[in-house]
Order: C-alpha cells, then sequence, then structure tokens
C-alpha cells in the first residue's frame, strides 16, 4: 500500500512538473504574468537566503567572478521506479562592469537527482563560469556534463582568487530546506521557454537579445539584479 501511495504521489509530481509548475508554493500558473514575476520574485530571495546562510558562504566568490546565472526557485525530482526534474528558472548575464541584465526565462529538465525514491524539490542556482559556457546555454541549449563541466559550489574555492584561477564551466549550488545539499546535475539539459519570455516582455526577444544584447529592461527584476551584485571588497 505505501509503494503504492509513493508511486502516486511520483505521478502527480511529475504531471507538475512537465506543465511547468515550478513548486507546491506557487500561486501562478505557466503563460501568466503572475507566475513569471513571481518566478523572477522567488529567485531574488533563493539568491539572497544563500547569501546570507553560511551553509553557502562561497557562493560570493562565484557571483564576482561569473559570466551569468541561472536560478531554478523549485526544482521538482519525481521518480519511484525512474528519475526525472525539472524547474523553470531565470538566467542573467553578467557585464565586465559587474552590472546585471534582465532575465530570461529558462527550464531545467532530464537526469536524475537526489534520491530514487519519493519526492524531492530543490533550490539551484547555477554560475557559469565562462563566456563559453554561457553562449552555448543561450544558444543551443545545454546539456550538464556533456556540453560543459559542472561542480557542486562547496568544494573548492575560497576568498578573492586572481583572474588566472581556472574553473569548471559550471557551479551549481542546491538548497533543500536550508541545507547545503550534494545533489548530481549530470544530464540536466537546460534550455530556453520562449513562451513566457514573449508573455513577461509582452512580445518576442530572443535570450540573446535579452541577456547579451541587452534590447529590454525588466523593472520588475531590479531585487533579483540586487541579490546578485556582490560589492567589490571594502565598499
Amino acid at each position: 500500500m505505501r509503494k503504492t501511495v509513493l508511486a502516486i504521489l511520483a505521478i502527480f509530481a511529475l504531471g507538475a512538473l512537465l506543465t511547468g509548475c515550478y513548486g507546491a508554493h506557487n500561486s501562478g500558473s505557466p503563460e501568466t504574468p503572475h507566475y513569471e514575476q513571481g518566478l523572477v520574485d522567488k529567485a531574488a530571495l533563493v539568491v539572497r537566503g544563500m547569501r546570507q546562510d553560511p551553509a553557502f558562504k562561497h557562493i560570493e566568490v562565484y557571483l564576482k567572478n561569473a559570466k551569468g546565472v541561472l536560478v531554478l526557485p523549485s526544482v521538482i525530482k519525481a521518480g519511484f521506479i525512474y528519475g526525472g526534474q525539472g524547474g523553470n528558472g531565470v538566467l542573467l548575464a553578467r557585464a565586465a562592469d559587474g552590472s546585471w541584465s534582465a532575465p530570461a526565462f529558462y527550464t531545467l529538465g532530464g537526469g536524475s537527482i537526489g534520491l530514487q525514491i519519493g519526492v524531492q524539490e530543490a533550490a539551484i542556482v547555477l554560475v557559469f563560469m565562462n563566456d563559453k559556457a554561457l553562449r552555448s546555454a543561450i544558444d543551443t541549449g545545454l546539456t550538464l556534463g556533456a556540453d560543459a563541466t559542472a561542480a557542486a559550489g562547496n568544494a573548492g574555492i575560497t576568498g578573492e582568487v586572481g583572474s588566472t584561477h581556472v574553473f569548471k564551466d559550471v557551479y551549481y549550488f542546491a538548497d533543500v530546506g536550508g541545507l547545503f545539499a550534494g545533489l548530481s546535475l549530470e544530464g540536466g539539459v537546460i534550455h530556453v521557454r520562449e513562451g513566457l519570455n514573449k508573455t513577461y516582455y509582452g512580445k518576442e526577444f530572443t535570450p540573446r537579445e535579452i541577456v547579451l544584447e541587452r534590447k529590454v529592461e525588466a523593472n520588475g527584476a531590479a531585487l533579483l539584479k540586487d541579490a546578485l551584485t556582490v560589492p567589490a571588497k571594502g565598499k
């Protein structure tokens, strides 16, 4: 009986995942401005929360050296018999002066994260450390572990790093209930949500136009940009 209930829960969660639902606490539905702005607002809360949490103390080092970031407020994993993951989020690029672009809407799907039984939900931040990985995600989509190297952000650097430091392509921070989760994102596929971008901006813009060419502004993303901005040392 217990296995049957778990299987049913997994099926319902996976169904929500495939229709674009990004978490049990979301009050909007995909393809509506309320949903999209809610996604941006939740992304800001995720980043701010991680920066204030000692468990994620290394994230500021990566943000200061980042070329771009993808924030997924709620990635759902459902897998009683098989694994699956998915969630919508926002991708922003960081300019040389440290300013952040408007957000483009993306999703992470495929692969398997965490436990293989039951349902798991995590807030995930992926930090792109070079232009090649970021532009690949923007132009063609990206498969973690195949198109780009990926590593958990709790392993590696601390403090200040020099310009010659060799980074992996992508680092990720996963928050499960306030804890740093050692999840594997191997096989995760990052690709654009064109419908969400069109609804949010009122017309069609490509991800490149939004985050690299900066042809559009998003006043509703001010809190997210602020959350992502790490002041220079001494300020």
